[in-house]
């Protein structure tokens, strides 16, 4: 062997120790994760927060010193409890000795402004929003409208300026929600709602680029899941903390209070060692592959690794330095790209729009809503599972294009079985649930495998800003069902089987590896090209 051969294969042996997944990228991941659960938590706390209350309007002159939410007796008959206010005929009334009956009220009525509610759980109680239930839906969707901000800024931030600065921002910047316990008034807890989720939504889209950066080539599918069983983690413990607690304000307290602590990332969470070689600083790159090497305890010296040429250190994690950024204009120029993100917004639109539409029916299928919401968030961690082997087994398109027409087909089937076989409604409810966690895992994880490095981040934020208006529009499904009962899913169902046939003009990713520039990809494409 010559001494360069020698050379090349030290080299690489560098990259293989520095390449293994230890306590370094485990705490790391750990990190990640904790802020990611912390804002799953208020990204659904609308389902509980604001959740509609029983309520009939207050008659002040008639109602007892604790007035129940149950129609009283002197109540006029043919008139609508929630909306409406019968008038006193105070001649009557006086007449009666101030003693309120069916035959002291005109037949005149008026609307109602203030209402009797069955607890005040939810700000429905404590903003008197009563038979305006078009508020209670409202705040769902405009914070699902502050993460499309969020998610559009976001990735750009977080290619330009790093992942570490960006995380730590979104981790605090969620703790503003804090403020909706003090508001009194429904379109200041709106704004609230939305300047929260434009602020700490957008970890969504570095979080999970942070995780596969930082786990490498090796954890690519594993990175995915772990994203989302953080996730549902967060939302399961909300779904128990809502059990228990049922107060808004208290749940508010225990679920944004925590994320203040994040603060202490400035010192504990690394920035990404591909980001920093690819934008060419190499200094803190080999700091970071150091403390690596520390933690991990590799049989690499610190001395090999600053020793090592920023040219070699670069080949061996295969980062091509750019000399001339990649911008909007040269996106737009790639029509591989472009079909790329079409096919992937379209497929985190589906994921989100289902997801979080099977998320707020959960509440309203037939049992106890706090069950049946944990029930459905339990059911993911089985869908991550089955992603994490068939993403391994059989490839990320096929996987995606099976979850998607699964969820179709347990969907219809739920809407068309009765009623009266609740445990079959449910089961089969659960069971479309895992195939769209399949599609909603597997989607971050194909589509991160799909772009590259130089605008992974921006790319990621336009898919999620897709999957926004998808989780945006959920919380509105529940009203199609006025219409006709089985609309909402037949909605989901034509959405997925769409995603799924959509996910034919993308290529397979298993065996490909991780491009770090738009010419790359483009090159790799000429070259299957010319091969066919």
């Amino acid at each position: 062997m010559t001494a360069t051969g020698a050379q090349s294969e030290g080299k690489a042996d560098v990259y293989k120790e520095l390449d293994k997944f230890g306590k370094f990228q485990v705490f790391q991941y750990i990190l990640i994760c904790l802020p990611l659960m912390m804002v799953s938590m208020i990204h659904v706390n609308y389902i509980f927060v604001a959740e509609d209350v029983d309520h009939r309007c207050r008659v002040p002159e008639c109602e007892d010193a604790n007035p129940s939410v149950e129609i009283p007796k002197w109540w006029p008959q043919n008139v609508d409890a929630k909306c409406f206010r019968p008038v006193l005929d105070m001649q009557r009334y006086r007449r009666s000795n101030q003693t309120c009956s069916n035959n002291t009220f005109l037949e005149v009525l008026e609307e109602c402004h203030d209402w009797v509610f069955e607890n005040n759980n939810s700000i429905v109680a404590a903003l008197n929003m009563g038979c305006e239930s078009w508020k209670s839906t409202l705040v769902g969707c405009i914070h699902n409208a502050g993460m499309i901000v969020s998610m559009l800024i976001t990735g750009w931030i977080a290619d330009k300026i790093g992942r570490k600065p960006t995380i730590i921002a979104c981790s605090i910047g969620g703790t503003i929600g804090l403020v909706k316990i003090f508001i009194t008034n429904y379109y200041a807890y709106l704004a609230v709602e939305f300047l929260e989720s434009v602020l700490a939504s957008g970890l969504y889209t570095v979080a999970v680029v942070l995780l596969i950066e930082v786990g490498g080539e090796s954890k690519r599918v594993s990175a995915g899941v772990i994203f989302s069983y953080a996730v549902y983690v967060g939302e399961v413990c909300f779904a128990f903390i809502a059990m228990g607690l049922k107060y808004w304000k208290l749940l508010i307290i225990v679920a944004y209070s925590p994320m203040i602590l994040f603060i202490m990332y400035i010192f504990l969470l690394r920035e990404s060692t591909r980001w920093q070689m690819l934008r060419g600083k190499m200094d803190e790159a080999k700091d970071t592959l150091k403390m690596i090497t520390r933690c991990n305890k590799l049989e690499v010296s610190e001395t090999e690794i600053s020793e090592t040429s920023n040219e070699d250190l670069r080949f061996q994690f295969n980062v091509v330095i750019q000399k001339e950024k990649e911008r909007m204009k040269d996106i737009l120029a790639s029509k591989e790209i472009m079909i790329r993100l079409s096919v992937t917004s379209f497929c985190f639109f589906a994921s989100s729009f289902i997801y979080y539409g099977m998320a707020v029916h959960a509440v309203l299928l037939p049992g106890n809503k706090y069950t049946n919401f944990v029930l459905a968030a339990l059911s993911s961690f089985p869908g991550d599972m089955i992603a994490l082997f068939t993403f391994n087994r059989f490839g990320r398109k096929i996987s995606l294009q099976c979850g998607y027409i699964s969820s179709a087909v347990f969907l219809l089937a739920q809407t068309y079985t009765p009623d009266s076989i609740m445990w079959l409604k449910v089961a089969l409810f659960l069971c479309g649930k895992l195939g769209v966690v399949v599609c909603f895992t597997g989607t971050y994880t194909y589509t991160l495998e799909l772009f590259p490095t130089s605008v992974r981040g921006t790319l990621i934020g336009c898919g999620n800003t897709a999957a926004r208006f998808g989780s945006m529009l959920a919380p509105l499904t529940p009203l199609l069902s006025a219409e006709m009962a089985t609309l909402p899913s037949i909605l989901f169902a034509a959405v997925a089987i769409i995603a799924a046939a959509f996910l034919t003009f993308t290529p397979e990713t298993k065996t490909l590896p991780m491009f770090d520039t738009i010419a790359q990809i483009e090159s790799h494409k000429s070259k299957v090209m010319t091969h066919l």
